[in-house]
Formats: C-alpha cells, sequence, structure tokens
C-alpha cells in the first residue's frame, strides 16, 4: 500500500484511538461520571478539547482519502491539528491533578493520561507522514 494511501487511514485509526481511549472510562464505569467530568475538564484546557480535534481530524482525514477535500489542503490542516491535539494532550496530562481520582474504583485511571498523549501522538505522525507522501 502506498504512502499516501496508508497514512490517511493510520490518521482515521488514530483519530478514533483517541476517542476510545477517552470514552472508555465512562463505559466502564457509568456511575463516576461527575469525577471524571471534573478530571477530564481539569487542567488550562481540559482533554475535552482533544476530543474535538480528534473528531475534526478524523473529517480531514476521511475527506483527503475519499478525495473529497485536494489531498494538499486535508494534509495542510491534518499537520497543525494533530500537532495541537498531541500538545494539548501533553499539557493536560502534566497539568490535570488526581486528586477528583481518589477513590476511583480502578488504578489504571492515574495512568490513563499518558495513553491519551501516545494515542493522541498517532495523529500528527500521520499527518506528518500524509504531508511527506502528498508534498513528496
Amino acid at each position: 500500500m502506498r504512502t499516501e494511501q496508508a497514512a490517511p487511514v493510520l490518521g482515521i485509526v488514530g483519530c478514533l484511538a483517541v476517542v476510545v481511549v477517552l470514552a472508555l472510562p465512562f463505559a466502564l464505569f457509568p456511575d463516576w461520571g461527575t469525577e471524571l467530568g471534573r478530571y477530564y475538564t481539569s487542567g488550562p484546557l481540559g482533554v475535552g478539547t482533544v476530543l474535538a480535534l480528534a473528531l475534526v481530524g478524523g473529517i480531514v482525514f476521511i475527506a483527503g482519502a475519499r478525495g473529497r477535500t485536494d489531498p494538499t489542503t486535508a494534509a495542510g490542516i491534518a499537520v497543525p491539528l494533530g500537532v495541537v491535539a498531541f500538545v494539548v494532550a501533553l499539557w493536560w496530562a502534566i497539568a490535570a491533578p488526581l486528586d477528583p481520582l481518589f477513590g476511583f474504583p480502578a488504578s489504571w485511571i492515574t495512568g490513563l493520561r499518558w495513553i491519551v498523549v501516545a494515542v493522541t501522538g498517532v495523529v500528527p505522525l500521520a499527518a506528518a507522514l500524509y504531508a511527506w507522501a502528498i508534498l513528496d
């Protein structure tokens, strides 16, 4: 498979993975919605911004892959979108306090922030590969 075809697919998968990772705690522990809400909105911007950017990024990758948008334009939008999503995720992971999580029934929730950062990192990587393949 050529890079200009594989990169947007990787970007779509990365964006979907961000959505799944952020939704997983709500699906597993629906009674803890208030605590999760406080955790997700803590920090400078909150992780909701990452979710919004991932959703928009998925649409951009799909539009570029299907030819609905010029691939150069799609790649040009996807790169800064992915970088901003990654920076916001990293900023949230560093700044969000763990205070709302005391008493949470699962210990993996404290490591979730770094999983969000890692998964969000796939988006700018895929966008950079897409731009590189399109402009090459």
